[in-house]
């Protein structure tokens, strides 16, 4: 990712710290858990993916979602966009309640929401051509009034990406993984959508076009002012292309805060880990790191208290194995918060 050297900037529009923000998307306790059986007469437990998760994006703002594979990141995007029903909790888009909508209200909605997937090799149907791939959603939302009308559109929208119109009539087996994610997100732009959920997009390409990828995606965000929730294990692409960054452990978020905050001084011990896992491009270098023990708890029995003390370094016995810590602002940095009865200090 040796190409990613730009840093994002506030949107101009964001709200002041004085002001009460207006999101154009918030969750509110945001919860989804899945019956889990073992054996046809074994049974039913609760696996606990997500819990209690309260966010918000402001227009034209990128949020990264990171955290260890397990954690809930791609649960979350995918209760958000309601492909998975919440099994409580409340997803607003701005200020309409999405999970209270019919069906016929959620499928005009999902014009202005739209997904970026993380497999391109599994999320193209193969039997579809690049035309009626990208203009399939032109067509569902009646965006054009012809076959005609829709190749012009579907033109326009792969030279937005980087594609030639001559491919038009290929099968998705005809290109490479890049190509792939770069029809997909062609496709996600072909109904004008204001806010797209990125799950991981670029963790299934090679690393030579890694950096392509997450430029186009800067760029469209800037040309088309879209709103992102960028879900990554990757927190140098995250703090290359986010202006703040939530991190999940177990299903409930342990901290949240402006990009530069969150990853340059961590107050959550796993954050802590998280960052320290980073290599460093200059082998003379060296960073303080934490080194966590142990194997993240099963989701269908997660620790009481904190779930993130039977593995902390800084646990303090009789609290944080009892006591589940809320997230509280840091001292000096009210934007940023830790959910910590121990959190780290400079």
């Amino acid at each position: 990712m040796s190409e990613l050297s730009r840093t994002p900037q506030v949107p101009a529009d964001a709200p002041s710290r004085d002001t009460a923000p207006h999101y154009l998307v918030e969750t509110r306790g945001l919860t989804k858990h899945f019956v889990a059986q073992r054996g046809a007469f074994g049974p039913k437990r609760q696996l606990q993916a997500l819990t209690d998760v309260s966010l918000g994006l402001r227009r034209g703002e990128t949020l990264g979602l990171v955290g260890e594979s397990g954690c809930g990141k791609s649960t979350f995007g995918r209760t958000l966009l309601r492909l998975l029903e919440p099994t409580r909790g409340q997803v607003f888009f701005d200020g309409v309640e999405v999970t209270a909508l019919p069906e016929r209200e959620l499928r005009a909605l999902r014009r202005k929401i739209q997904v970026i997937f993380q497999d391109p090799y599994s999320s193209l149907d193969p039997r579809m051509t690049v035309t009626e791939l990208v203009g399939e959603p032109l067509r569902i939302h009646h965006l054009v009034t012809n076959r005609e009308h829709e190749r012009e559109r579907v033109v326009e929208l792969l030279k937005r990406v980087g594609l030639s119109a001559d491919l038009l009539g290929r099968y998705p087996h005809e290109f490479s993984g890049g190509q792939r994610q770069r029809i997909g997100i062609a496709r996600a732009l072909a109904v004008e959508p204001e806010f797209i959920v990125c799950d991981e997009p670029i963790s299934a390409l090679d690393v030579s076009i890694q950096a392509q990828v997450v430029n186009l995606l800067l760029d469209l965000r800037e040309s088309s002012q879209l709103t992102y929730l960028f879900i990554s294990h990757d927190l140098e692409v995250v703090r290359y292309l986010c202006h703040r960054v939530a991190v999940l452990y177990l299903g409930r978020l342990v901290e949240v805060g402006p990009v530069a905050a969150v990853t340059e001084t961590p107050r959550h011990p796993y954050s802590y880990a998280l960052q320290g896992s980073v290599p460093l491009p200059d082998p003379t270098r060296t960073r303080k790191r934490l080194v966590l023990e142990g194997d993240v708890p099963s989701p269908l029995d997660p620790p009481s208290g904190c779930p993130f003390h039977p593995r902390c370094p800084r646990v303090i016995h009789g609290l944080c194995d009892r006591v589940l810590p809320a997230l509280t602002p840091v001292a000096g940095t009210p934007e940023q918060l830790v959910a910590c009865h121990s959190p780290m200090v400079d």
